[in-house]
């Protein structure tokens, strides 16, 4: 039986704590700086981003509209099989914001931070970011099926399937450098810049790496991954708290023990906390026994 007593345990005084966002924020911001200026390839950006996710665009309103009910699971789903796409042509990440109006996808590419967006001297988009763009529109060819997104809304956002779905595609690429009058290896590097920012087109969104920076607003939002026989925790940032809203999360995945103990900055204390705390939340989903009156968070 859920009692009160059972669901104010997370508001125990005596519980071990998270890292404030204040604490947290200050120490990703120059570990981010560090990270970037020695990341040579994708797969340790994905990684970084997989631990830390409050960087990554979209989690809010930032990137396109509405979204104000959050993500689905409260987290971003790290490559997200879309059916019919092979794995390498999925988003790297993609948050599913839910509103009273919409489900929105916001569909994630990320390259690495040393590629070029412009040729020097001719001014024209380098090849690889033609390929990445075109991996934007590989996803809005998918959402345009009804069929596919049918099963999307199914797989992804369970509770909100019967609305429309409105993606937005997000790309982050290279370096501010390139745009910079001291640093570019351009000609006029204000105006690669300008022709950068006429780039983008309908319900697209493009980033530099250094344009990325932590969003208080998920700081409670973790790193999941979709398979064929149904979903396990990536990630969990520093600051994630428990309380009611992880049920969803928690009900879809049994076991979290591993991503748990990579958490940064925290110790073994608070590990075994969010562990006991996850098990209860998940017993609560799974008995279908909760007052919403009783909903608490850390």
């Amino acid at each position: 039986m859920t009692t009160f007593a059972s669901v104010q345990s997370d508001l125990c005084e005596d519980r071990p704590r998270s890292p404030s966002w204040d604490e947290y924020s200050t120490w990703l911001v120059p570990e981010w700086q560090r990270f970037l200026e020695s990341c040579s390839s994708e797969r340790e950006m994905q990684l970084f981003l997989e631990r830390h996710p409050c960087l990554l665009p979209g989690a809010t309103d930032s990137v396109g509209p509405g979204g104000h009910h959050g993500p689905s699971f409260e987290a971003v789903i790290r490559q997200p099989p879309l059916q019919g796409l092979g794995p390498k042509r999925v988003p790297d990440f993609m948050w599913v914001r839910r509103d009273t109006a919409a489900i929105r996808p916001i569909c994630i590419e990320i390259e690495s931070p040393l590629k070029p967006w412009f040729n020097p001297g001719s001014r024209t988009p380098t090849a690889p970011l033609t390929q990445a763009i075109d991996q934007l529109t590989e996803w809005k060819v998918w959402f345009s099926s009804p069929e596919n997104q049918l099963i999307f809304a199914k797989t992804y956002a369970p509770r909100y399937s019967h609305r429309p779905i409105e993606p937005q595609f997000v790309l982050v690429y290279g370096r501010d450098a390139e745009f910079r009058a001291a640093t570019s290896k351009h000609d006029d590097a204000d105006y690669i810049r300008r022709k950068r920012d006429h780039m983008a087109r309908d319900r697209e969104h493009f980033f530099t790496y250094d344009q990325l920076m932590p969003e208080s607003e998920a700081r409670d939002y973790a790193t999941i991954t979709r398979h064929v026989d149904g979903w396990t925790l990536s990630a969990v940032p520093p600051t994630f708290c428990t309380g009611a809203y992880m049920m969803e999360m928690a009900e879809s995945i049994s076991n979290p023990s591993e991503a748990l103990a990579k958490i940064d900055l925290v110790g073994p204390e608070r590990k075994s906390y969010l562990l006991e705390r996850w098990k209860f939340w998940r017993n609560v989903a799974l008995s279908g026994h909760f007052s919403g009156e009783l909903g608490v968070r850390e």
